[in-house]
């Protein structure tokens, strides 16, 4: 049905695509959805999880050719989830059914086992698995062997598997016994705004799910009361309490609108990311698009999308963020030369790039000629 509709010109291409509202997926969603409503593609967003804001739904609402579905089913991750999973698998079935999807576009794993009768793909934007070994050093426990079985018959099943960095592909091919040839790596972009020639003030920014141990904001935390900046957390916190005096120089800027998040981007001096996992880290982006100087977790993948435009540290060493921090704090001259180059080297992740793979991809798995892909991508 597909490749008539592209040749014949019959129509756009459907596309059923799943998402959560939690974290960076939403967003990296909704930028891929604009760009290719402009490219004779048409998309349901299946959202999964917990429910979007009233902010995401008003993004989302701002897209032609987009429509939104709500489920609130939890997500593959998350504590004793599967009778949800297997429920939502039902959902998703039947709006595939009704919407009349060509392709399935999951940004999880363990529903692509189910049966689509139209290709797969998946985008591994993260995994248990992995994310269990950077932050504790080992495989998880039995308690997440199910979840190990789900996402292994999810890789298995789809048709094609897209990562945001090399070293997730890897990840991910490691973890689950997946053929190079099954892989592709397709880095994430931004649409955001930002110019970076606003002045910059003296703070250090952070952003993220912040309740998650993987961002290490426990480090920052530590090394507060030692630093001569203050430092801004924009990012849930689910509990953590800083209101302790331990906290000095803390400001919690709780969950922020996106718009306002990237305006504390261009004001800030200095993007702290102490990271122990990050596959792609889109927050990181957006920062060095403000022209900030990134301080960022001497891991794989962040060396992989940042080298030489960022100050890496290990994300176990608070000793030497406190001291790396305090020196960038009397160093203006070399803020600005790691501003510029991160602002540099952030012109290379570009949505035109990606889209374009991205419908290479969909044509690939729908049978349609590649030919050349004109894309007017912001």
């Amino acid at each position: 049905m597909a490749a008539e509709r592209q040749t014949s010109g019959y129509g756009p291409i459907r596309i059923l695509m799943t998402a959560d509202a939690v974290g960076g997926v939403w967003q990296y969603s909704l930028d891929l959805i604009s760009q290719l409503t402009q490219q004779r593609f048409e998309f349901l967003l299946a959202t999964l999880g917990p429910q979007p804001s009233c902010e995401q739904r008003a993004q989302a609402k701002s897209i032609p050719g987009l429509t939104v579905a709500e489920g609130g089913y939890s997500l593959e991750w998350m504590p004793n989830p599967w009778a949800d999973v297997d429920a939502a698998g039902k959902w998703l079935l039947d709006l595939q059914s009704n919407f009349g999807a060509d392709l399935i576009h999951l940004n999880g794993f363990s529903h692509a086992a189910l049966p689509w009768k139209r290709p797969v793909l998946v985008v591994a934007h993260s995994c248990v698995r992995s994310w269990w070994r950077a932050v504790h050093g080992c495989a998880p426990g039995p308690e997440w062997d199910e979840y190990g079985r789900r996402v292994s018959r999810g890789l298995c099943a789809c048709a094609r598997v897209v990562a945001p960095s090399r070293h997730m592909a890897d990840c991910i091919r490691s973890e689950y016994s997946i053929s190079d040839e099954k892989t592709s790596v397709i880095r994430n972009f931004t649409l955001a705004s930002q110019t970076g020639q606003t002045g910059k003030s003296p703070f250090i920014l952070t952003a993220g799910r912040l309740w998650d141990p993987a961002k290490n904001v426990a480090l920052l935390n530590r090394i507060a009361p030692r630093l001569a900046w203050d430092i801004c957390l924009a990012g849930g916190v689910h509990g953590i309490d800083y209101s302790a005096a331990s906290t000095r120089n803390i400001t919690c800027l709780g969950s922020l609108p996106h718009d306002e998040l990237l305006r504390h981007m261009e004001s800030a001096a200095i993007f702290a990311h102490p990271a122990l996992y990050e596959p792609f880290g889109l927050a990181i982006l957006e920062a060095a698009r403000a022209r900030c100087c990134l301080v960022l977790s001497d891991i794989p993948a962040l060396r992989e999308l940042w080298d030489g435009a960022a100050i890496f540290l290990d994300p176990g060493d608070a000793n030497a963020w406190m001291r790396e921090l305090n020196c960038l704090a009397e160093d203006s001259a070399r803020r600005e030369q790691f501003s510029n180059r991160a602002q540099m080297h952030a012109r290379v992740y570009t949505a035109q790039a990606a889209v374009e793979q991205y419908i290479n991809v969909y044509r690939s798995l729908l049978g349609v000629p590649s030919g050349e892909a004109k894309v007017a991508a912001a």
